[in-house]
């Protein structure tokens, strides 16, 4: 492959994937919003129903969050019904954040109706492409994952005002 051509799908994957990360983000700031709740609280109740041993600590390391700005996303979410916190049967110390299950039928049909709405686009592809993307998106993950460590460690945490 010509380095102008390899240039010209690095340029058009680029484009693609800031268009995807913004589409996603006004996706899901519209379910948020639904919930009366802002996107940053939706990821975290959506950790917290995903997550059984979901602690503030690993909220704040998920999300690149200060503990402090991690604990006002937990306050409202348990002021609100869909969260509550449990201390550990095993580590009293330890307290665990745990999906009330409040909305658990109406977010579960929201993302049925996401993945049903994907589907017609996953079904063009044969199961080797859908591998390769999922490499590369897992490849995409953990580098996204590392850079954020990255950026926290060099920049600092992000202001406690935190969206909700």
């Amino acid at each position: 492959m010509s380095r102008g051509r390899r240039s010209e799908l690095t340029r058009a994957l680029a484009d693609a994937m800031r268009e995807n990360a913004g589409r996603g983000v006004v996706m899901h700031q519209a379910i948020a919003g639904h919930f009366g709740l802002g996107p940053t609280d939706l990821k975290c109740l959506d950790l917290a129903r995903h997550e059984p041993e979901l602690t503030a600590g690993r909220l704040a390391e998920v999300t690149g969050m200060s503990t402090s700005a991690i604990t006002a996303v937990i306050d409202r979410l348990e002021r609100n019904g869909f969260v509550e916190r449990r201390r550990d049967a095993a580590d009293r110390r330890k307290v665990l954040v745990r999906s009330t299950g409040r909305h658990e039928a109406a977010l579960a049909e929201i993302f049925a109706r996401v993945e049903s709405a994907f589907a017609g686009v996953v079904d063009d592809y044969d199961d080797e492409h859908l591998e390769h993307v999922i490499e590369f998106l897992a490849r995409l993950n953990e580098t996204a994952r590392d850079f954020t460590a990255t950026l926290v460690r060099d920049l600092g945490r992000p202001a406690d005002a935190a969206d909700h």
